[in-house]
Protein backbone atom coordinates (compact mmCIF):
# COMPACT_ATOMS: atom_id res chain seq x y z
CA UNK A 1 0.00 0.00 0.00
CA UNK A 2 1.52 3.23 -1.08
CA UNK A 3 1.86 6.06 1.65
CA UNK A 4 -0.81 8.41 0.11
CA UNK A 5 -3.30 5.42 -1.70
CA UNK A 6 -6.86 5.72 -0.85
CA UNK A 7 -6.98 2.85 1.67
CA UNK A 8 -3.91 4.45 3.70
CA UNK A 9 -5.90 8.12 3.47
CA UNK A 10 -8.81 6.64 4.92
CA UNK A 11 -7.16 4.64 7.63
CA UNK A 12 -5.31 7.72 8.49
CA UNK A 13 -8.45 10.13 8.60
CA UNK A 14 -10.23 7.37 10.79
CA UNK A 15 -7.44 6.72 12.92
CA UNK A 16 -7.13 10.55 14.02
CA UNK A 17 -11.05 11.24 14.23
CA UNK A 18 -11.20 8.44 16.88
CA UNK A 19 -8.36 10.09 19.24
CA UNK A 20 -10.70 13.38 18.71
CA UNK A 21 -13.31 11.96 19.63
CA UNK A 22 -11.48 10.71 22.36
CA UNK A 23 -9.70 13.57 23.59
CA UNK A 24 -13.08 15.92 23.46
CA UNK A 25 -14.74 13.80 25.86
CA UNK A 26 -12.86 14.95 28.86
CA UNK A 27 -13.62 18.93 28.13
CA UNK A 28 -17.33 18.15 27.27
CA UNK A 29 -17.20 17.36 30.90
CA UNK A 30 -14.44 19.82 32.28
CA UNK A 31 -15.77 22.86 30.57
CA UNK A 32 -19.00 22.73 31.93
CA UNK A 33 -19.03 20.91 34.92
CA UNK A 34 -15.30 20.87 36.75
CA UNK A 35 -15.56 24.15 38.54
CA UNK A 36 -19.10 22.80 40.21
CA UNK A 37 -17.28 19.83 41.50
CA UNK A 38 -14.16 22.16 43.14
CA UNK A 39 -16.81 23.94 44.77
CA UNK A 40 -18.60 20.64 46.46
CA UNK A 41 -15.09 20.58 47.63
CA UNK A 42 -15.44 23.98 49.72
CA UNK A 43 -13.61 25.66 47.42
CA UNK A 44 -14.38 29.73 46.65
CA UNK A 45 -14.99 31.40 43.76
CA UNK A 46 -11.59 33.13 43.99
CA UNK A 47 -10.27 29.59 44.76
CA UNK A 48 -11.63 28.29 42.03
CA UNK A 49 -10.28 30.78 39.27
CA UNK A 50 -6.35 30.96 40.69
CA UNK A 51 -6.55 26.78 40.63
CA UNK A 52 -8.04 26.91 37.00
CA UNK A 53 -5.78 30.03 35.59
CA UNK A 54 -2.44 28.56 36.99
CA UNK A 55 -3.15 25.32 35.11
CA UNK A 56 -3.69 27.52 32.34
CA UNK A 57 -0.50 29.52 33.15
CA UNK A 58 1.92 26.43 33.65
CA UNK A 59 1.28 25.80 30.00
CA UNK A 60 3.31 28.89 28.87
CA UNK A 61 6.27 26.71 30.07
CA UNK A 62 5.34 22.98 29.47
CA UNK A 63 3.44 23.27 25.67
CA UNK A 64 7.15 25.19 23.98
CA UNK A 65 9.92 23.26 26.30
CA UNK A 66 8.05 20.17 24.63
CA UNK A 67 7.63 21.37 21.19
CA UNK A 68 11.03 22.16 21.24
CA UNK A 69 12.38 18.55 21.40
CA UNK A 70 9.16 17.08 19.42
CA UNK A 71 10.23 19.62 16.40
CA UNK A 72 13.57 18.22 16.92
CA UNK A 73 13.20 14.27 16.77
CA UNK A 74 10.00 14.30 15.18
CA UNK A 75 8.49 11.82 17.79
CA UNK A 76 4.70 13.44 18.17
CA UNK A 77 2.72 10.37 18.74
CA UNK A 78 4.84 8.94 21.25
CA UNK A 79 5.29 12.17 22.77
CA UNK A 80 1.34 12.18 23.09
CA UNK A 81 0.81 8.46 24.26
CA UNK A 82 3.50 9.50 27.60
CA UNK A 83 2.15 12.30 28.45
CA UNK A 84 -1.47 11.29 28.35
CA UNK A 85 -1.12 8.45 30.60
CA UNK A 86 1.37 10.46 33.23
CA UNK A 87 -2.22 13.87 32.82
CA UNK A 88 -4.48 10.31 33.79
CA UNK A 89 -1.97 9.20 37.28
CA UNK A 90 -2.21 12.94 38.23
CA UNK A 91 -5.40 13.33 38.05
CA UNK A 92 -6.46 10.00 39.98
CA UNK A 93 -4.26 11.71 42.71
CA UNK A 94 -6.36 14.60 42.46
CA UNK A 95 -9.60 12.92 43.92
CA UNK A 96 -8.54 11.64 46.98
CA UNK A 97 -6.88 15.43 47.64
CA UNK A 98 -8.68 17.92 50.06
CA UNK A 99 -7.50 21.66 50.89
CA UNK A 100 -6.91 24.57 48.21
CA UNK A 101 -3.42 24.41 48.49
CA UNK A 102 -2.91 20.62 48.01
CA UNK A 103 -5.04 20.69 45.09
CA UNK A 104 -3.42 23.28 43.53
CA UNK A 105 -0.02 21.17 43.40
CA UNK A 106 -1.98 18.20 42.05
CA UNK A 107 -3.33 20.56 39.68
CA UNK A 108 0.05 22.13 38.40
CA UNK A 109 1.41 18.30 38.30
CA UNK A 110 -1.63 17.48 36.08
CA UNK A 111 -1.77 20.09 33.71
CA UNK A 112 2.29 19.77 32.81
CA UNK A 113 1.19 17.05 31.40
CA UNK A 114 -2.08 17.68 29.86
CA UNK A 115 -0.63 20.99 28.59
CA UNK A 116 1.03 19.68 25.33
CA UNK A 117 -1.62 17.01 24.49
CA UNK A 118 -3.54 19.69 22.65
CA UNK A 119 -1.14 21.01 20.56
CA UNK A 120 0.42 17.81 19.58
CA UNK A 121 -3.00 16.73 18.27
CA UNK A 122 -3.55 19.32 16.44
CA UNK A 123 -0.30 19.38 15.13
CA UNK A 124 -0.37 15.85 13.85
CA UNK A 125 -3.97 16.59 12.72
CA UNK A 126 -2.61 19.37 10.45
CA UNK A 127 0.67 17.76 9.05
CA UNK A 128 -1.89 15.05 7.83
CA UNK A 129 -4.05 17.14 6.40
CA UNK A 130 -1.29 18.64 4.34
CA UNK A 131 0.92 15.35 3.73
CA UNK A 132 -2.01 13.12 2.71
CA UNK A 133 -4.93 16.28 1.46
CA UNK A 134 -6.67 15.78 3.97
CA UNK A 135 -9.87 18.20 4.96
CA UNK A 136 -8.62 19.27 8.83
CA UNK A 137 -12.41 20.37 9.90
CA UNK A 138 -13.77 17.24 8.74
CA UNK A 139 -11.21 15.42 11.01
CA UNK A 140 -11.61 18.14 13.81
CA UNK A 141 -15.18 17.59 13.43
CA UNK A 142 -15.09 14.35 15.45
CA UNK A 143 -14.12 15.63 18.69
CA UNK A 144 -16.47 18.51 18.66
CA UNK A 145 -19.01 16.23 17.86
CA UNK A 146 -17.77 14.56 20.94
CA UNK A 147 -17.91 17.47 22.78
CA UNK A 148 -21.53 17.87 22.00
CA UNK A 149 -22.93 14.57 23.16
CA UNK A 150 -20.77 13.97 25.78
CA UNK A 151 -21.66 17.50 27.24
CA UNK A 152 -25.49 16.30 26.88
CA UNK A 153 -25.42 13.29 28.51
CA UNK A 154 -23.49 14.03 31.34
CA UNK A 155 -25.71 16.91 32.00
CA UNK A 156 -28.64 14.40 31.95
CA UNK A 157 -26.99 12.09 34.09
CA UNK A 158 -25.76 14.19 36.21
CA UNK A 159 -29.43 15.76 37.39
CA UNK A 160 -30.06 14.71 40.47
CA UNK A 161 -26.85 12.83 41.59
CA UNK A 162 -23.96 13.92 43.94
CA UNK A 163 -21.12 16.13 42.13
CA UNK A 164 -18.70 13.36 42.69
CA UNK A 165 -20.22 11.81 39.57
CA UNK A 166 -18.25 14.65 37.91
CA UNK A 167 -14.72 13.67 38.74
CA UNK A 168 -16.11 9.48 38.24
CA UNK A 169 -17.20 10.69 34.71
CA UNK A 170 -13.37 12.61 33.84
CA UNK A 171 -11.61 9.79 35.15
CA UNK A 172 -13.03 7.22 32.64
CA UNK A 173 -12.72 10.20 29.59
CA UNK A 174 -9.19 10.38 30.39
CA UNK A 175 -8.41 6.80 30.63
CA UNK A 176 -10.65 6.71 27.34
CA UNK A 177 -7.93 9.22 25.87
CA UNK A 178 -5.18 7.31 26.98
CA UNK A 179 -6.06 4.09 25.26
CA UNK A 180 -7.34 5.98 21.93
CA UNK A 181 -4.02 7.71 21.91
CA UNK A 182 -1.84 4.47 20.90
CA UNK A 183 -4.53 4.67 17.28
CA UNK A 184 -2.39 7.72 16.25
CA UNK A 185 -0.21 7.85 13.07
CA UNK A 186 3.21 8.45 13.59
CA UNK A 187 3.90 11.33 11.31
CA UNK A 188 7.71 11.67 10.77
CA UNK A 189 9.20 14.38 8.44
CA UNK A 190 12.29 13.36 5.67
CA UNK A 191 15.76 13.85 7.82
CA UNK A 192 17.35 15.26 4.22
CA UNK A 193 15.17 18.26 3.83
CA UNK A 194 16.13 22.02 4.61
CA UNK A 195 15.48 22.85 8.42
CA UNK A 196 14.54 25.70 9.89
CA UNK A 197 17.92 27.27 11.67
CA UNK A 198 18.08 27.70 15.09
CA UNK A 199 15.30 27.34 17.58
CA UNK A 200 12.22 27.63 15.71
CA UNK A 201 10.14 29.09 18.58
CA UNK A 202 12.67 32.37 18.50
CA UNK A 203 12.50 32.63 14.57
CA UNK A 204 8.68 32.72 15.02
CA UNK A 205 8.39 35.03 18.03
CA UNK A 206 10.86 37.68 15.59
CA UNK A 207 8.15 37.58 13.28
CA UNK A 208 5.74 40.85 13.40
CA UNK A 209 3.09 38.63 11.67
CA UNK A 210 3.37 35.73 13.56
CA UNK A 211 2.96 37.94 16.45
CA UNK A 212 -0.12 39.70 15.45
CA UNK A 213 -1.63 36.10 14.92
CA UNK A 214 -0.63 35.47 18.13
CA UNK A 215 -2.33 38.43 19.35
CA UNK A 216 -5.99 37.98 17.64
CA UNK A 217 -6.40 34.36 18.62
CA UNK A 218 -5.28 35.04 22.39
CA UNK A 219 -7.84 37.71 22.89
CA UNK A 220 -10.58 35.99 20.63
CA UNK A 221 -10.31 32.53 22.62
CA UNK A 222 -9.89 34.42 26.22
CA UNK A 223 -12.97 35.74 25.39
CA UNK A 224 -14.56 32.82 26.36
CA UNK A 225 -12.96 33.09 29.99
CA UNK A 226 -16.47 34.12 31.99
CA UNK A 227 -18.08 31.26 29.73
CA UNK A 228 -16.04 28.37 30.47
CA UNK A 229 -15.31 29.60 34.10
CA UNK A 230 -18.67 30.44 35.31
CA UNK A 231 -20.96 29.87 32.58
CA UNK A 232 -22.89 26.34 34.67
CA UNK A 233 -23.01 28.45 37.97
CA UNK A 234 -24.55 31.59 36.30
CA UNK A 235 -27.19 29.60 34.83
CA UNK A 236 -28.08 27.01 37.73
CA UNK A 237 -28.36 30.53 39.75
CA UNK A 238 -30.29 31.94 36.81
CA UNK A 239 -32.62 28.78 37.81
CA UNK A 240 -31.60 26.61 34.73
CA UNK A 241 -31.31 23.23 34.83
CA UNK A 242 -28.41 20.72 34.35
CA UNK A 243 -30.42 19.19 31.46
CA UNK A 244 -31.05 22.52 29.92
CA UNK A 245 -27.49 23.81 30.72
CA UNK A 246 -26.11 20.68 28.85
CA UNK A 247 -27.99 21.30 26.28
CA UNK A 248 -26.54 24.89 25.58
CA UNK A 249 -23.00 23.60 26.33
CA UNK A 250 -23.77 20.87 23.01
CA UNK A 251 -26.00 23.12 21.22
CA UNK A 252 -23.46 25.62 20.21
CA UNK A 253 -20.97 23.17 19.69
CA UNK A 254 -23.31 21.55 17.21
CA UNK A 255 -23.75 25.06 15.10
CA UNK A 256 -19.23 24.33 15.45
CA UNK A 257 -19.33 20.34 13.95
CA UNK A 258 -21.44 22.23 11.21
CA UNK A 259 -19.44 24.95 10.63
CA UNK A 260 -16.08 22.38 10.73
CA UNK A 261 -17.84 20.21 7.91
CA UNK A 262 -18.44 23.23 5.59
CA UNK A 263 -15.31 24.73 6.31
CA UNK A 264 -13.16 24.06 3.70
CA UNK A 265 -16.22 26.12 1.31
CA UNK A 266 -16.15 29.23 3.60
CA UNK A 267 -12.33 29.38 4.21
CA UNK A 268 -12.03 29.75 0.56
CA UNK A 269 -14.82 32.39 0.31
CA UNK A 270 -12.99 34.40 2.84
CA UNK A 271 -9.33 32.68 4.36
CA UNK A 272 -8.41 32.53 7.34
CA UNK A 273 -7.76 35.91 7.95
CA UNK A 274 -11.43 36.36 7.33
CA UNK A 275 -12.14 33.55 9.83
CA UNK A 276 -10.55 35.66 12.87
CA UNK A 277 -12.45 38.60 11.59
CA UNK A 278 -16.23 36.64 11.98
CA UNK A 279 -14.85 35.32 15.05
CA UNK A 280 -14.44 39.13 16.14
CA UNK A 281 -17.81 39.69 15.44
CA UNK A 282 -19.49 37.34 16.95
CA UNK A 283 -17.36 37.80 19.94
CA UNK A 284 -18.68 41.60 20.05
CA UNK A 285 -22.72 40.11 19.17
CA UNK A 286 -22.86 37.13 21.75
CA UNK A 287 -21.20 38.60 25.27
CA UNK A 288 -23.44 41.66 24.98
CA UNK A 289 -26.08 40.38 25.10
CA UNK A 290 -25.36 37.02 27.34
CA UNK A 291 -24.05 39.72 29.93
CA UNK A 292 -28.79 40.51 30.42
CA UNK A 293 -30.32 37.34 30.23
CA UNK A 294 -30.76 34.21 31.73
CA UNK A 295 -33.63 33.39 29.42
CA UNK A 296 -33.52 30.14 28.00
CA UNK A 297 -35.02 30.24 24.25
CA UNK A 298 -32.47 33.40 23.79
CA UNK A 299 -29.62 31.52 25.19
CA UNK A 300 -30.51 29.04 22.86
CA UNK A 301 -29.91 31.31 19.85
CA UNK A 302 -27.31 33.33 21.89
CA UNK A 303 -25.08 30.12 21.73
CA UNK A 304 -25.31 29.66 17.98
CA UNK A 305 -22.43 31.90 17.85
CA UNK A 306 -20.42 29.71 19.38
CA UNK A 307 -19.65 28.44 16.01
CA UNK A 308 -18.06 32.10 15.41
CA UNK A 309 -16.83 32.67 18.53
CA UNK A 310 -14.96 29.64 18.42
CA UNK A 311 -15.02 27.58 15.81
CA UNK A 312 -13.99 30.21 13.28
CA UNK A 313 -11.45 31.21 14.82
CA UNK A 314 -9.82 27.75 15.75
CA UNK A 315 -10.53 27.16 12.16
CA UNK A 316 -8.84 30.20 10.76
CA UNK A 317 -5.83 29.78 12.97
CA UNK A 318 -5.27 26.70 12.03
CA UNK A 319 -5.47 27.19 7.79
CA UNK A 320 -2.73 30.21 8.63
CA UNK A 321 -0.67 27.60 10.50
CA UNK A 322 -0.99 25.10 7.95
CA UNK A 323 0.09 27.89 5.30
CA UNK A 324 2.60 29.82 7.20
CA UNK A 325 4.77 27.85 9.02
CA UNK A 326 7.33 25.42 8.21
CA UNK A 327 6.64 21.42 9.35
CA UNK A 328 9.62 22.21 11.09
CA UNK A 329 8.73 24.75 13.07
CA UNK A 330 5.25 23.52 13.24
CA UNK A 331 4.72 22.07 16.92
CA UNK A 332 6.58 25.27 18.32
CA UNK A 333 3.79 27.57 16.27
CA UNK A 334 1.03 25.00 17.76
CA UNK A 335 2.45 25.31 21.15
CA UNK A 336 3.12 29.22 20.66
CA UNK A 337 -0.30 29.71 19.64
CA UNK A 338 -1.65 27.50 22.64
CA UNK A 339 0.70 29.20 24.94
CA UNK A 340 -0.72 32.78 24.06
CA UNK A 341 -4.25 31.75 24.40
CA UNK A 342 -3.87 30.22 27.79
CA UNK A 343 -1.69 33.61 29.11
CA UNK A 344 -4.64 35.47 28.07
CA UNK A 345 -7.32 33.14 28.88
CA UNK A 346 -5.73 32.97 32.46
CA UNK A 347 -5.92 36.07 33.04
CA UNK A 348 -9.32 36.34 32.17
CA UNK A 349 -9.93 33.40 34.12
CA UNK A 350 -8.03 35.23 37.66
CA UNK A 351 -9.74 38.28 36.28
CA UNK A 352 -13.86 36.57 35.98
CA UNK A 353 -13.68 35.04 39.89
CA UNK A 354 -13.96 38.48 41.55
CA UNK A 355 -16.08 39.72 38.77
CA UNK A 356 -18.72 36.77 38.92
CA UNK A 357 -18.48 37.31 42.61
CA UNK A 358 -19.37 41.16 42.44
CA UNK A 359 -21.38 41.43 39.16
CA UNK A 360 -22.66 38.02 38.56
CA UNK A 361 -23.72 37.54 34.77
CA UNK A 362 -22.60 41.35 34.11
CA UNK A 363 -19.13 40.39 33.81
CA UNK A 364 -19.93 38.69 30.42
CA UNK A 365 -19.32 42.79 29.28
CA UNK A 366 -15.75 42.59 30.37
CA UNK A 367 -15.13 39.37 27.70
CA UNK A 368 -16.12 42.45 25.12
CA UNK A 369 -13.16 44.24 24.98
CA UNK A 370 -11.22 41.09 24.19
CA UNK A 371 -13.32 40.21 21.05
CA UNK A 372 -12.93 43.68 20.18
CA UNK A 373 -9.19 43.58 20.85
CA UNK A 374 -8.79 40.60 18.70
CA UNK A 375 -10.39 42.37 15.54
CA UNK A 376 -8.01 45.43 16.14
CA UNK A 377 -4.97 42.14 15.42
CA UNK A 378 -6.96 40.99 12.25
CA UNK A 379 -6.88 44.56 10.90
CA UNK A 380 -3.01 43.79 11.51
CA UNK A 381 -3.08 40.86 9.04
CA UNK A 382 -5.69 42.27 6.73
CA UNK A 383 -2.99 43.37 4.11
CA UNK A 384 -1.05 40.14 4.13
CA UNK A 385 -3.80 37.66 4.31
CA UNK A 386 -3.03 36.42 0.57
CA UNK A 387 -0.26 34.10 1.08
CA UNK A 388 0.44 34.83 4.68
CA UNK A 389 3.85 33.15 5.77
CA UNK A 390 5.24 33.22 9.33
CA UNK A 391 8.66 31.42 8.90
CA UNK A 392 10.03 29.03 6.50
CA UNK A 393 13.63 27.37 6.38
CA UNK A 394 16.88 28.20 6.13
CA UNK A 395 17.98 27.49 2.31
Amino acid sequence: MSDNSPENRRAIAWRISVYFAALFVVPGIHLPFFSVWLQSRGLSPTEISVILASGILLRLVAGPMAAHAVDRNGRRRQAIIVLTWLSLAFYTLLGWTEGFWPMLGIWLLHTAAWGPIAPFSENIAVLASTRHNLQYGRLRLWGSLSFLVTAYLAGLWLKGRDDNWIFILLLIGMLGLALGSHLLPDLRLPLNRPRIAGAPAMRLMRSPLFLAFLGANACLQASHAMFYTFGTLHWRSQGLSDAQIGFLWAEGVLAEVILFAVGQRVAQHVGGVGLLALAALGGAIRWSFTAFTGDFSVLVALNLLHAATFGCAHLGAMRLLAGGVDPDASASAQSLYSAANSALLAAGTLAVGPLFAAFGGLAYLAMLPLSLGGGLCVLLLWRQRSGLQFVTPAA
